[in-house]
């Protein structure tokens, strides 16, 4: 039984959690925060036997043998390279790291350590995602030839509340990175773009500007990316992708987590594949549907809760800690995911097609 340490209690660690609360492999055994009432909380919440108000503390734990790390953008590579030289291995929070060259220092740290590094990407672990894989690469629709991509954000009051510091370093580039919807939500975005259909070369971005009122992660009065609408080509063969991210501030979108709606149309030679409204909820739609010789099947049993794609990338994590093996998503992988992104953020400030290696090596 794997001993896990959660670096950072805020928010999105509730979700985390689930990867945990009932893992035959792993457990939740020491959490580390610097806001000790949040500490305290979550310690009893989640019956831990350890706590830190220092991530290096928990970090000379030796009964320690993996940690979460769950916290700001900024903090990711000092925090991961500290507990791979520690002997920990690590799972941490998209983005991997705000630059490259941070990332690189992460993925040199886990090799010379031989420890496990992965990017957590819940949307890999998402049922319907999982099943829309399987049908693609199986044939069911053909040859792929495109995918769509459409996130609508709605009004911060039919979501989760986000604490006000949560707001503050998400409105502050230098911590955040540039762009809530292009860099933090986009993570998912780029991933699923590779995930489905592979390699990216290029991107072509336009990027809007106006002040968020009411977005769920922003300070009011924070220039938000919106809307955004990306385009890009693939390397290896004649296809396309296309996101357009939304931020509609009156609109009601029903969810216990993010205010958030996520649409996935993957289209081939011979037929359609839809993934509908993920995170939000109340749509009505099957979470998976395909075309196919005319006829449209709803494919059912997949489970399409948000929480779950989290329960299954803690268990994954755990696993492959223990069969000695990578995890969705690898170091390497979630450096191409960073790499696309700010390619993407180049091309929407520069106005013009980006070509990804521009971007690192």
């Amino acid at each position: 039984m794997l001993r896990i340490g959660f670096v950072g209690a805020g928010r999105i660690a509730d979700v985390h959690y689930e990867g945990y609360r009932n893992n035959p492999n792993a457990r939740l055994y020491a959490v580390c925060d610097t806001d000790p009432d949040l500490l305290a909380r979550r310690a009893g919440e989640w019956g831990v036997e350890r706590t830190y108000d220092d991530y290096r503390r928990m970090l000379d734990d030796p009964r320690v043998d993996a940690v979460e790390i769950i916290t700001p953008h900024h903090l990711h590579r000092s925090m991961t390279v500290d507990a791979l030289d520690a002997g920990k291995h690590v799972s941490v929070q998209k983005p991997m790291a705000l630059s490259v060259a941070d990332a690189d220092a992460m993925i040199d740290a886990a090799r010379r350590s031989g420890r496990l590094l992965r990017v957590i990407e819940n949307y890999r672990y998402h049922a319907p995602f999982v099943k829309a894989k399987e049908l693609l690469d199986g044939g069911a629709v053909g040859e792929p030839v495109s995918i769509r991509i459409k996130s609508l954000t709605g009004n911060a009051r039919h979501g989760w509340d986000i604490p006000k510091g949560a707001q503050d370093w998400r409105s502050d580039p230098a911590r955040a990175g540039e762009g809530s919807m292009v860099f933090d939500h986009g993570q998912h975005i780029w991933s699923l773009a590779r995930y489905f259909m592979g390699g990216v070369e290029s991107v072509f971005a336009f990027m809007g500007r106006e002040k968020a009122e009411s977005f769920h992660e922003l300070r009011p009065g924070t220039l938000l990316d919106n809307p955004t609408m990306v385009s890009w080509k693939y390397g290896d063969a004649n296809r396309y992708g296309s996101w357009d991210a939304v931020y509609s501030g009156d609109m009601v979108v029903r969810s216990r987590y993010y205010p958030i709606y996520v649409w996935t149309e993957i289209t081939g030679t011979s037929g359609i594949l839809w993934v509908n409204g993920f995170i939000g909820g109340g749509l009505g739609k099957p979470a998976l549907e395909m075309y196919r010789d005319g006829e449209i099947t709803s494919i059912i049993g997949a489970d399409s809760d948000y929480a779950s794609s989290f329960a299954r990338a803690g268990r994954d994590f755990a696993e492959a800690i223990l069969e000695g093996r990578e995890s969705e998503m690898t170091d390497e992988e979630g450096r191409e995911v960073l790499r696309l992104s700010l390619a993407v953020i180049r091309s929407g400030r520069e106005r013009r097609e980006v070509v990804v290696d521009e971007v690192g090596s």
